[in-house]
């Protein structure tokens, strides 16, 4: 019995030590996503030839635009994860987590 109390105590020791803690995520990190992920469609001069002008005419080129878009980017990429479409660019996801936690720590711009 005294076995199984232990085992009990260790596993809650466990879990509230890796409790809803997310490490924040900074401006820098969130742009190398974005710039790895989404920047050869989202941009004012798209790279991906498929996409002459930028889609829904969001732009991911700037610090502010990223901010401007913030809340779009957690959606489509974090939670629907209907954003890179199809997945194009191979985004992972712990970028996508990345993406996420940029903006539920405040989407940060310098």
């Amino acid at each position: 019995m005294r076995a199984c109390w232990l085992l009990l105590i260790g596993v809650v020791a466990i879990a509230g030590s890796t409790s809803c803690q997310k490490r924040p995520v900074g401006y820098a990190e969130a742009r190398t996503v974005v710039n790895r992920r989404c920047i050869e469609c989202h941009s004012e001069k798209p790279a991906n030839r498929a996409f002459p002008i930028a889609p829904q005419g969001v732009m991911l080129d700037t610090a502010l635009q990223m901010k401007q878009y913030a809340r779009r980017i957690e959606a489509t990429a974090a939670v629907e994860r209907t954003m890179p479409l199809a997945n194009m660019s191979g985004m992972t996801d712990e970028e996508r987590s990345i993406l996420g936690r940029w903006v539920e720590t405040g989407a940060k711009v310098p």
